[in-house]
């Protein structure tokens, strides 16, 4: 049920508005919006736009095309509705909806505003859609559209990729509040424990290893080990949506990388008031409150205000964590067919407590298990991780003409990583419980401080073209990223640690033992286009590319100064998708990709590797039923690489880890994915992933990552049985895992083999609405209490035990 906010506090409300576009210092005139492109609704982009068309009678399924493409409204329609009807020619100038009545004058059709779009459907199918309408504005787990593959906007059914959503109602039914979290809860993603709360991240075998976009802006990363940081600290609070598209993206990102690309699609304004206020605590003393209000300013500006702040400890002893989240956006029509956009964003994540990756033993010095306490953590009191990241994001959107529109973008992001942490010991002596240090022979502390610059710029236009009588759609653009980063590392010995007293005193930084400081920068730029040819109305062929350049400079100083510089041009990254619609509600696809994969890793001379370079195929079917609002999946794929980055374990003289390049490097496997409303009550997300990754002499990589992955979320209504009450369960289930590692204390090799049994998490929740503005939750994690590690490094990483959390919502 939804309600309008009241005349008596409109004025109220826009007051409070006016008041959040004054504290970021910004002029409501001067601030717009549309992102068409990336899916989400304007707040100003009014059903009542007229334009200018002339659309001849033909096919109504090439003339629904024809009309969404020049009007930039998304029109969804069953061919098995549409598929023998004609359409009315037009002529003149028309809204959607007054073209729409035309074209489909005398046909038995509905046509129903759905957000900023329209669905054309058989009378008949009314009663059942309007609830399934309801479900997709107001509690979806899926979308209707994306466009991270090609750059054209397309539904999930008709991208020739496998594509996973979580939705807001996903992140705020789970409780997420950080990119690592949702991630987690993202099927066919693996996850490996990397330093307290940190991880690295794998999908199809590879590592996710570019930074996350923002809004479909890229983010070259001149720093493969400290690039998660920034990514995964970000807080999905501001996020309607993230786009998770598996293998490679390389006609938009460049980089091509084919584990994945994620694309964090942010909130914007909405048409009318709207807030909601957040309170919650949980285990471990965490506490954490979120605002989120938006709505219009003026008959042509809107605004919406997020922000979100939590602390707490954690399981960890003496661990202590501190985040905070502010993002303002405002949007408005600076003109008829003009649409401007600015979005600003700070975001804080402040740990105490901390430790090294290298710093947690899960090995006696004789080579059996050491198992502590859950809650064994060698992080000290002096110990800290202070992340931050300030971003500033324009936007222009210019409406050429019915057929055609462009859209620019650019993020300024600079952000800030400090760290104080000790390296203790990798193994433990059985008889004294010292912790031995397995790499310098003295224990030793790092600060670091690091601070990454990055600049996105991305410019594109897309529109249709008619060919034989038939409309094609295409986009062109040219996109520019560029990273500065600099890190600064200091060292300095501490005591001797033991576990029954872990607690060591803080290191001289006065009185270093060694320094480093690196420079490293990274450009790349490219032209990109994709054309999505209609063969047929069942048929669609996609043909497109890329063609880049990319360059870096490395200065490493240290005893000595090094610097590396590198650079490649015309670089190519073709693209090739098919897609044939069986019926109604199942298409078949393949695709092809290149890959170029610039990397920012050293060798043991500290030269830079060459980048990587490969393809990625894939098949699969697809299919879509009630207007797209619950979509399955299924794809085969296989990857093969070369020139990749192969972690030695060890470290150069200037500091930096120390890679190798492996070629023959091949990934193959199969998924199968669910997502969206099977009735208005029931919502389900989830999937099953295979993967197998192997050298060129057939020899398995990676075995710390699991083979098999399932995950499976659902929730349900029980508005018929108690109205206002919500259910749902989570579970991920994960195959078995091992590594074999050598660890080297001053006595001599030690090897270990560290396994991890295959394991269930299960989570539940539930809410309850108490009337029209308050709800209450309850999230339950990992209620069967299950012991497991989440890496297998050589070292002890726990996940989290069972925990609980609460909150109340209040919407006004």
């Amino acid at each position: 049920m939804k309600f309008q906010p009241s005349l008596q506090s409109h004025s109220m409300k826009k007051l409070c508005l006016s008041i959040a576009a004054i504290s970021l210092g910004l002029s409501s005139a001067t601030i717009s919006s549309s992102v068409f492109a990336q899916g989400a609704p304007s707040a100003t982009q009014k059903q009542s736009q007229s334009y200018q068309l002339d659309i001849p009678q033909q096919a109504l399924a090439a003339a629904l095309q024809s009309l969404s493409m020049k009007t930039r409204k998304q029109i969804t329609a069953a061919s098995g509705d549409i598929s023998e009807l004609k359409s009315n020619a037009i002529q003149g100038n028309y809204t959607v909806e007054q073209a729409l009545k035309l074209m489909l004058k005398d046909a038995p059709l509905e046509i129903v505003p759905v957000g900023q779009g329209f669905v054309i459907r058989g009378i008949e199918k009314q009663a059942r859609e309007e609830l399934m309408e309801e479900v997709l504005v107001t509690g979806s787990y899926t979308a209707r559209s994306m466009n991270g593959a090609t750059g054209l906007n397309m539904s999930l059914r008709e991208t020739p990729q496998s594509v996973s959503i979580v939705t807001a109602q996903m992140i705020q039914d789970q409780g997420l509040e950080k990119m690592s979290e949702l991630l987690q809860n993202t099927p066919g993603v693996s996850m490996v424990g990397d330093a307290s709360e940190d991880y690295l991240i794998y999908v199809r075998g590879f590592q996710l290893d570019s930074a996350v976009q923002v809004d479909g802006l890229i983010s070259t990363t001149a720093n493969l080990a400290y690039s998660g940081s920034l990514s995964q600290g970000i807080n999905p609070v501001v996020a309607e949506r993230v786009e998770v598209l598996k293998g490679a993206a390389g006609i938009l990102s460049g980089l091509g990388e084919p584990s994945a690309t994620v694309n964090m699609i942010r909130k914007r304004p909405t048409d009318s008031f709207q807030g909601e206020l957040a309170l919650r605590a949980g285990r471990w003393s965490n506490v954490g409150a979120d605002i989120d209000v938006s709505g219009p300013i003026t008959d042509n500006s809107g605004a919406r205000l997020v922000a979100s702040y939590s602390q707490g400890d954690y399981f960890l002893d003496g661990y202590e964590k501190q985040n905070q989240v502010i993002y303002g956006i405002f949007e408005t029509e600076a003109a008829e067919d003009l649409k401007l956009t600015l979005a600003i964003e700070r975001q804080d994540r402040n740990s105490d407590g901390v430790y090294n990756w290298n710093s947690n033993p899960s090995f006696y010095t004789d080579g059996t298990p050491f198992t502590p306490k859950r809650s064994f953590s060698s992080g000290q009191p002096w110990a800290y991780r202070d992340v931050s990241e300030t971003s500033v994001t324009p936007e222009l959107e210019y409406q050429i003409n019915t057929d055609w529109f462009v859209k620019m973008s650019y993020r300024y992001a600079d952000g800030d990583i400090e760290v104080v942490n000790a390296s203790l010991g990798g193994l433990v002596d059985k008889e004294t419980g010292q912790l031995v240090p397995t790499g310098p022979p003295v224990p030793a502390a790092l600060l670091s401080e690091r601070e990454s610059k990055t600049h996105s710029f991305n410019i594109y236009t897309t529109g249709a073209f008619d060919l034989f009588d038939v409309t094609h759609e295409v986009v062109l653009g040219y996109s520019t990223a560029k990273n500065e980063f600099e890190l600064g590392a200091t060292y300095s010995i501490v005591p001797f640690a033991n576990i029954n007293n872990l607690l060591v005193s803080a290191p001289d930084w006065s009185n270093p033992v060694f320094s480093s400081q690196n420079t490293d920068e990274v450009k790349q730029d490219g032209i990109y286009g994709t054309v999505r040819f209609s063969i047929s109305d069942d048929l669609k062929l996609m043909l497109g590319g890329r063609v880049s350049s990319w360059e870096a400079n490395s200065v490493s100083q240290a005893q000595t100064r090094d610097e590396t510089e590198l650079k490649d041009t015309n670089i190519v990254t073709p693209y090739a998708g098919i897609v044939y619609d069986i019926n109604d509600y199942a298409s078949i696809y393949a695709s092809l990709t290149g890959i170029f994969k610039p990397q920012f890793a050293y060798d043991e001379n500290n030269d830079l590797l060459d980048p990587t370079e490969g393809t990625n195929t894939e098949a699969g079917i697809k299919l879509a039923f009630f207007d797209n609002d619950l979509n399955i999946s299924a794809a085969i794929y296989q990857s093969n690489k070369d020139k990749v980055a192969e972690f030695t374990g060890t470290q150069n003289e200037f500091g930096n880890s120390v890679y190798r390049s492996v070629d023959g490097i091949k990934t193959d496997g199969f998924e199968i994915e669910f997502a969206g409303a099977i009735s208005a009550n029931w919502n389900v997300h989830g999937g099953y992933t295979h993967n197998t990754a192997e050298d060129s002499t057939g020899k398995k990589r990676n075995t710390y990552i699991p083979d098999d992955v399932f995950k499976f979320s659902t929730t349900y209504d029980f508005d018929k049985y108690m109205e206002g009450l919500t259910l749902g369960i989570s579970a991920t289930w994960q195959s078995d895992t091992y590594s074999e590692n050598t660890a080297f204390p001053s006595s001599g090799p030690v090897d270990t083999l560290q396994r991890q049994d295959s394991y269930y998490l299960i989570d539940i929740m539930g809410r309850y609405r108490i009337n029209d503005e308050i709800e209450i939750g309850v999230n339950v994690n990992n209620i069967l209490d299950e012991t497991y590690n989440r890496s297998l490094w050589g070292f002890l990483d726990y996940g989290e035990p069972r925990n609980i959390s609460a909150s109340v919502r209040w919407q006004f």
